[in-house]
């Protein structure tokens, strides 16, 4: 099993993308009540800073086991906390892993970077075939930003990306 724990922080043009622990639960907890954009997955969040902060303790519980890379998105140039990206997928077989994520909405602009970053690091540091998307909410213009780094679209809302 590789060890997670080196791979923060990972830095975009715009972004660092560092651990949960680093970002304040508060911000955290703020996110989950703004207007977002989201994965499946992602969409499940807590409601009360209690929950936050338990929720916090076990996506890096499951970072330091392996199971999953998680970063908190902060603007590099004003440090606003903006969202949250996953890489998950890594129980066998690992072949196809999964991006998921939740951005702030006034963000929104920012999802094309940091998915492409992802699937970046995904392919320098794993051997996923293919990465999937598959978002609560499918706009039109959020499909074409992913559609534009190379995603193609499998279902209304599920994405899928070739890595080799």
């Amino acid at each position: 099993m590789k060890s997670f724990e080196k791979f923060h922080p990972v830095l975009t043009s715009h972004l660092t993308l560092d651990w949960l622990t680093q970002t304040p639960v508060k911000l955290v907890d703020d996110l989950y009540s703004k207007k977002t954009i989201t994965t499946i997955k992602a969409e499940k969040m807590p409601n009360e800073i209690l929950d936050t902060v338990k929720n916090i303790n076990h996506i890096m519980q499951r970072v330091m086991n392996g199971q999953e890379l998680t970063w908190g998105m902060t603007d590099s140039n004003s440090n606003q906390f903006v969202g949250i990206i996953s890489l998950v997928g890594f129980e066998p077989p690992v072949d196809t892993g999964s991006i998921e994520f939740i951005v702030d909405q006034a963000h929104e602009r920012y999802i094309p970077e940091v998915v492409e970053r992802t699937i970046q690091f995904s392919k320098d540091h794993f051997t996923f075939q293919q990465l999937s998307v598959t978002v609560s909410q499918p706009t039109s213009q959020l499909t074409e930003q992913l559609q534009s780094i190379g995603f193609k679209k499998t279902t209304e809302s599920a994405l899928i990306i070739q890595l080799n």
